[in-house]
C-alpha cells in the first residue's frame, strides 16, 4: 500500500500530504479494529471455557453426566464458532486495507476453519435437537 501512496505523491505533489494523511489515519483505525475484534475473540474462548468447567464440574456426579456434557461441548464448540468469526472479521479488515498473499492466506485459512467447523456444529445441533425431542418425548 505504501508503494501506490508513494507513485500519488511522486505524481499529484499537492494532494500526496492529504493522501499520505488519510492512508495513515485509515491504517491507525483498522490496526486499532482489528486488535479489538481479535481481543473479543479470546474473551469469548476464555469466557467459554470457564462456563463449560463450571458447569462440567457442577454436574460430574450426575445420573445424565453423558447427555450433560454432550450439550456443555456443544455450547463450547458454538462459542469457538463464534470466536472465529470475530477472527474472520478482523482478518478481513486488515486484508481489505494492505493485501499481500500472506494474508490472503491467513484469511482463507481461517475461512475453511471456520466453514468446516460450523458444518460439523450444525449437524450436531440437529443431532442434539433431535435427540432432546426424542427424550422429551419419551418422559
Amino acid at each position: 500500500m505504501l508503494t501506490n501512496t508513494y507513485f500519488l505523491a511522486n505524481v499529484h505533489n499537492e494532494t500526496s500530504v492529504f493522501v499520505l494523511g488519510i492512508e495513515a489515519l485509515l491504517e491507525r483505525i483498522v490496526f486499532f479494529l482489528e486488535v479489538t475484534l481479535e481481543i473479543i475473540a479470546i474473551l469469548i474462548v476464555i469466557s467459554a471455557v470457564l462456563i463449560a468447567l463450571q458447569r462440567l464440574l457442577k454436574r460430574i456426579g450426575r445420573v445424565r453426566y453423558y447427555e450433560t456434557w454432550k450439550f456443555i461441548r456443544l455450547e463450547l464448540g458454538l462459542a469457538l464458532a463464534l470466536s472465529l468469526e470475530f477472527l474472520l472479521a478482523a482478518d478481513i479488515i486488515a486484508t481489505a486495507v494492505s493485501p499481500s498473499w500472506d494474508a490472503i492466506g491467513k484469511l482463507g485459512a481461517v475461512t475453511g476453519i471456520r466453514t468446516f467447523l460450523n458444518f460439523f456444529l450444525h449437524k450436531e445441533v440437529q443431532e442434539l435437537e433431535s435427540n432432546s425431542h426424542h427424550l422429551n418425548l419419551e418422559l
